[in-house]
């Protein structure tokens, strides 16, 4: 728990900053890319999580990444600073709660929906209008398909959890003819 406490604050420090600079947009692609690629890359993921591997070495390959990719000061500035604390292995948590802090601050909520065949943009937008309406807040959605499911969807969105699977609805159907039987 305590790394995702850690994490939560360098995001919220480093919203404060980005939202004086007014940089929020650029922090935050900047941020999901770098740690994106860290995080695909085992040798990166390695170099920047090793005790072995000095301060000092992490700050040299960022300065030499900086060259070839030049990033905002203030992401410089954060990452420079995880290295030198020796908080990188902090650097995808500290993505994702910074993710969390703008989506917040700007009314949206994240979600994933399963569905059994591909969902139609009308479809999408429907689902998207319906979940936006139950969580007061903006609908952003990934989609996948599961093909194990009998048919309809599962949508999550935080804490809401939206099940319009044939497999639910049979469930369910068998639930009340149960009841219906036993009474």
């Amino acid at each position: 728990m305590r790394t995702q406490e850690a994490a939560q604050r360098y995001a919220k420090a480093f919203y404060t900053l980005a939202t004086e600079k007014n940089k929020l947009d650029t922090a935050l692609n900047e941020l999901r890319e770098f740690s994106c690629a860290v995080r695909k890359d085992p040798g990166l993921k390695y170099f920047f999580s090793s005790p072995i591997i000095t301060a000092e070495d992490q700050r040299a390959a960022l300065d030499k990444f900086f060259e070839k990719k030049p990033l905002s000061e203030e992401t410089r500035s954060l990452l420079h600073l995880l290295a030198e604390k020796r908080r990188m292995n902090l650097l995808s948590a500290i993505a994702a709660a910074f993710q969390s802090v703008v989506d917040e601050s700007r009314g949206v909520a994240r979600g994933q929906v399963v569905s059994a065949s591909t969902l139609s943009p009308e479809e999408r937008q429907k689902l998207e209008v319906t979940i936006s309406r139950h969580t007061n807040k903006k609908a952003v959605l990934e989609y996948h398909e599961d093909k194990s499911l009998l048919g309809g969807l599962v949508a999550r969105v935080g804490s809401f959890t939206f099940d319009d699977s044939l497999d639910t609805q049979l469930r369910v159907m068998k639930e009340v003819l149960t009841k219906r039987r036993s009474h």
